[in-house]
C-alpha cells in the first residue's frame, strides 16, 4: 500500500473513532476532578547507545570502526498522579527496565589485514524515577490526546562499574547513575471502570555514563549515553 493511502486510511479510521466516542455516553465522568489517582504500567522499550568516538582511532591499535545496536527490553512500574489543572498533571512512575544493548567494533589485524567485528553486550537493570508533566488535550467523549515530558533519574542495579572482571576479556562497564530527558505523546481511553493509555516516548541521556579504563576499547570512546524508545500501557 503506497504511503498516501495508508495516511488516508489512518485519517478516516481516527475521524470515525472521534465521531463514535461523541455519540456514546461518558464513562466515568468525574474521573479527572480527582486531585490523586494511581495505577500501574507495563511497556516495551528499545534501548541503544549514542557513541561518540575518538577523533582519530588510528591511536587504538587495529581499531577501524565503532558502532552501535539497539535492542529490545521490558518495563514495569507504578504510577502516581496529581492534578494540578484542568489540563495538566504532575507524573511520578518509578518503574524498572530490562535492558540490553551492544557496541560493535570493527578490528583489522594480520599481514593481511584480516577485518573482525567483536561485539561487547551491556545488560542493565534500571531503577527509574521520573518526574513529568502531562498536558492534556479536551475529552472527546471517552478518549483524549496528551503530550508528556520531564526529567528522569536512573540508578543500573546491574552495573559492572565497580566489579572485577575475573577474565581477560576486556569488557565495556558503565556508571550507576544517569539523568534522561523525556518526551513524548499518548492517547487515553476512558473504559467503564478504569482507564487505559497508550503512551510513546524518547528517553535522551545527558550524563556520559562509560566509566574510564585503560584499554583500547574504552579509550576509543570519548563519550557514551543513553537513548531509548518506550511504549507503554498504563492502567489507571
Amino acid at each position: 500500500m503506497k504511503i498516501k493511502e495508508t495516511l488516508t486510511t489512518i485519517l478516516i479510521v481516527g475521524i470515525s473513532a472521534i465521531l463514535q466516542a461523541q455519540m456514546h455516553p461518558q464513562n466515568m465522568p468525574e474521573y479527572d476532578l480527582k486531585k490523586f489517582h494511581f495505577g500501574y504500567v507495563i511497556g516495551y522499550n528499545y534501548a541503544n547507545f549514542a557513541v561518540q568516538p575518538q577523533s582519530n582511532l588510528n591511536e587504538y591499535d587495529s581499531l577501524m570502526r565503532i558502532e552501535t545496536a539497539g535492542l529490545s527490553g521490558f518495563d514495569i512500574g507504578i504510577v502516581v498522579n496529581l492534578r494540578l489543572a484542568e489540563y495538566l498533571d504532575l507524573r511520578f512512575i518509578p518503574n524498572i527496565s530490562l535492558i540490553d544493548r551492544k557496541v560493535d567494533y570493527k578490528l583489522q589485524y594480520g599481514a593481511d589485514n584480516t577485518v573482525k567485528w567483536v561485539s561487547k553486550s551491556i545488560e542493565s537493570v534500571d531503577l527509574n524515577l521520573p518526574l513529568l508533566l502531562k498536558l492534556k488535550s479536551s475529552r472527546m467523549g471517552n478518549f483524549r490526546f496528551y503530550a508528556i515530558g520531564g526529567l528522569q533519574y536512573s540508578f543500573d542495579m546491574a552495573t559492572r562499574s565497580k566489579k572485577r572482571n575475573p577474565t581477560n576479556e576486556v569488557v565495556l562497564k558503565l556508571k550507576a547513575h544517569d539523568i534522561d530527558v523525556q518526551a513524548g505523546v499518548g492517547v487515553d481511553f476512558y473504559l467503564g471502570s478504569f482507564k487505559l493509555g497508550l503512551e510513546g516516548k524518547m528517553s535522551y541521556g545527558v550524563v556520559n555514563i562509560l566509566k574510564p579504563e585503560n584499554n583500547s576499547i574504552t579509550n576509543s570512546i570519548q563519550r557514551l549515553s543513553t537513548k531509548t524508545f518506550h511504549f507503554s500501557i498504563l492502567f489507571e
